[in-house]
């Protein structure tokens, strides 16, 4: 009797891991768009600072910003705003395939760039750019379809970086610059 309480204990004690693998997975996901959320991304923040500290740190920040979610979801309504931010979502996650994507705000996402998608961020972000104007080119598809999104790369740079926040700002100073530059464009 005493082998078999043990025994069901120790089933018991599987299952309330899994559970407790489960609950942490989802506390750490989006809910709208499946990718990992601000508090994921506070904890690979941590580790970077780790990783910095270490002086080991290799990685790069894309700040992502969609464009005309607002329009989308006063013209269309949420659930077509939903769509166009769920549209972001997968062509982020498509084109970093090898690295973890963040949503970080309601029309926010980051990637941090570590690895191989590191070393081909040039490629990656051309890639990125020509995905984006195709949609904003094709005029047979939805508004809500034909995502356009302002972006800023930043690499860690341990002379000009103390800080993932560092790097992250000037991930963020680059988005607004792009963004800007995109009004312009769209203004002429």
């Amino acid at each position: 009797a005493y082998v078999e309480e043990l025994l069901d204990s120790a089933v018991k004690m599987k299952g309330m891991e899994q559970e407790i693998t489960k609950i942490s997975s989802i506390a750490l996901k989006d809910a709208l768009t499946g990718v990992k959320n601000k508090a994921a991304y506070e904890q690979t923040k941590s580790r970077l600072e780790q990783e910095i500290a270490e002086g080991t740190a290799k990685f790069g920040i894309l700040m992502i910003d969609l464009n005309f979610l607002k329009r989308v979801n006063d013209t269309f309504g949420h659930d077509k705003g939903d769509t166009y931010i769920r549209n972001l979502s997968r062509i982020l996650c498509d084109t970093f395939a090898h690295s973890p994507v963040y949503r970080i705000g309601g029309d926010e996402f980051t990637v941090i760039l570590q690895d191989r998608d590191l070393e081909a961020c040039e490629m990656l972000m051309d890639s990125l750019r020509e995905q984006l104007e195709a949609l904003q080119d094709d005029g047979q598809l939805e508004d809500w379809k034909r995502v356009s999104a302002a972006m800023g790369l930043a690499i860690y740079d341990a002379g000009l970086d103390a800080s993932v926040d560092d790097v992250f700002r000037r991930a963020d100073k680059a988005m607004y610059a792009n963004k800007t530059d995109m009004k312009a464009v769209r203004e002429d």
